[in-house]
């Protein structure tokens, strides 16, 4: 096991924006104005992409739908857009509408990024029988990878290891962000859609982002599946001190199938900081190691942050795992695992008392989310006695309910969502233990009506969160099931209702609510307009 001891200290770059008719370099070693410039396949004077490439007066570059049969070099800045630029993947059904790259030449990826501020956007790729989509050099610092297409690299007899996109050696600030990578398999190693190298690595990769990007059928015959593999810097050679500090966000992961073990989030190397947040993981297949976020080699792994993500992986899989070796070099070292869901009301297991996703020691897995992200409530395993209320009711009494759960009490006002000079109205009660509780919320102006069927927690903190200096304030969250009305119809869905109590009379106090397909005072709770919110524990 490798240990870091000291970081690299290097400045981080900005991105820069190239205007259209920005001066660039001659070969002859003058200056020349760029311009954009249009390939059409087999059409003078760019018929293919690297023709218009090796002209440096050519920026952006904009590639006509078609099929190119090449292997792109780009060693200079630039913008390369295919036919789809800045049009996100979903919805993207038609071959004929895309720019659609296939390499020729073993072993060549199907785009090589020499230079700094590369911008590769709205592609469709695909390289079978080889071993990369999309390779990103040392020198590729600020690279943009968006909108992209990528479908099959490898195959199930190819003797390589794959992956769709590699970040070799240390480049920094890239950006893989919106893509859909798929159908990345091969007889060794699938490092999958994001491989962000390597074990020997002496340069870390610094301010990485891997965001939006739906990732699935990744196949290993013999060895891992991944979909993002983090192993900068991994191997226990003295000179192998890289390591990446990368933000993993917003990725829908599914169907990844290892011949040995299959680690959705493999953070293999050091990685101080990282964030995997808002990630949705599921259908993972192993003989006997199958896990969504998994931490080897990497001595900072007790500065990780997991929040907001999904794994829907059942007790058979890991949501979340230090591997021991770790977890014996660093006993007092725990990732920040909280606030995720876990498959199960009742969260992880066995580890966790739940029957969920596994859960190995060295994770602080509690407070869980009682539902799926984005609208379950983090309230898990952490409720307490308590009562939160809120309405328009005078201090000391309750909002009141019919039977049906129809507030008949004057309600609380907030701003509207469709229109910030309306007001919703709201009123609520939880009440623990055991859990219990009632609420109303009803915004007119935007057609929703939202009716509680059960209630869970509150879980209370101090301070509150919008009133931090006040003394006494206090923070709750509520979560539970909720018929949601619309005049479209009605459906049952996962809330989250979010509230602080700033002292009376209720003037600063704020409530925010969340349901699968509606939100409110969100993510930043609105202040009441009118009403009152009551915190007691």
């Amino acid at each position: 096991m490798k240990i870091r001891v000291g970081e690299v200290n290097r400045k981080f770059v900005a991105f820069t924006i190239v205007a259209v008719f920005a001066t660039v370099p001659t070969i002859g070693g003058g200056t020349a104005q760029a311009a954009p410039c249009s390939v059409v396949p087999l059409t003078p004077p760019y018929p293919t992409i690297q023709s218009a490439v090796n002209d440096v007066t050519c920026d952006p570059i904009n590639v006509a739908p078609g099929a190119y049969a090449e292997n792109v070099m780009i060693p200079r800045s630039l913008t390369l857009n295919g036919a789809q630029a800045t049009n996100p993947v979903a919805g993207r059904t038609n071959p004929l509408a895309e720019s659609t790259i296939t390499g020729t030449v073993f072993p060549l990826p199907d785009i090589t990024i020499q230079a700094r501020d590369v911008t590769i956007d709205g592609f469709s790729l695909t390289n079978p029988l080889q071993s990369t989509g999309i390779l990103i050099k040392t020198a590729g610092d600020n690279a943009l990878i968006t909108n992209n297409i990528i479908d099959v690299i490898g195959g199930v007899s190819f003797s390589g290891n794959t992956q769709a996109i590699y970040l070799e050696n240390g480049p920094d600030n890239v950006r893989v962000v919106g893509n859909k990578i798929s159908r990345v398999e091969g007889v060794p190693s699938s490092n999958g859609g994001v491989f962000i190298g390597d074990s020997t690595a002496a340069n870390p990769s610094l301010n990485i982002l891997i965001d939006g990007n739906t990732i699935s059928d990744i196949h290993s015959v013999n060895r891992g599946a991944y979909a993002i593999h983090v192993n900068n810097g991994a191997s226990t050679a003295p000179s192998a001190t890289g390591y990446t500090t990368v933000t993993i966000r917003n990725n829908t992961i599914t169907n990844l199938v290892g011949g040995g073990w299959t680690h959705a989030i493999g953070l293999e190397g050091d990685t101080p900081n990282v964030l995997v947040v808002g990630n949705s993981i599921s259908n993972l297949v192993a003989p006997s190691d199958a896990v969504a976020v998994w931490f080897e080699d990497n001595p900072s792994f007790g500065t990780a942050s997991v929040n907001e993500n999904n794994f829907d992986v059942t007790i058979a899989a890991y949501g979340i795992a230090v591997q021991p070796a770790l977890i014996l070099a660093f006993p007092t070292s725990t990732v920040d695992g909280t606030c995720n869901w876990w498959g199960a009301a009742d969260g992880p297991g066995p580890v966790g008392p739940g029957t969920g996703a596994r859960v190995t020691t060295n994770v602080d897995f509690t407070p869980w989310l009682i539902a799926r992200a984005p609208a379950g409530a983090c309230v898990g395993g952490v409720s307490a006695p308590g009562k939160v209320t809120g309405g328009g009711q005078i201090p000391g009494d309750d909002p009141i309910f019919s039977p049906l759960g129809d507030l008949l009490s004057v309600p609380a006002l907030i701003p509207n969502l469709a229109d910030p000079t309306a007001q919703a109205t709201f009123g609520f009660v939880a009440k623990c233990c055991p859990a219990t509780g009632n609420l109303e919320y009803n915004d007119h102006q935007a057609d929703v009506r939202i009716k509680a069927q059960s209630v869970e927690g509150p879980v209370i903190r101090s301070p509150g969160d919008s009133c931090r200096t006040t003394p006494g304030s206090k923070h709750a969250t509520i979560g539970g099931t909720a018929t949601v009305i619309r005049s479209t119809g009605t459906a049952t869905e996962d809330f989250t209702v979010e509230v602080d109590d700033c002292g009376e009379p209720g003037t600063a106090d704020t409530f925010g609510i969340k349901t699968e397909t509606y939100s409110n005072g969100w993510p930043m709770p609105s202040t009441l307009t009118g009403g009152n919110i009551q915190i007691k524990n």
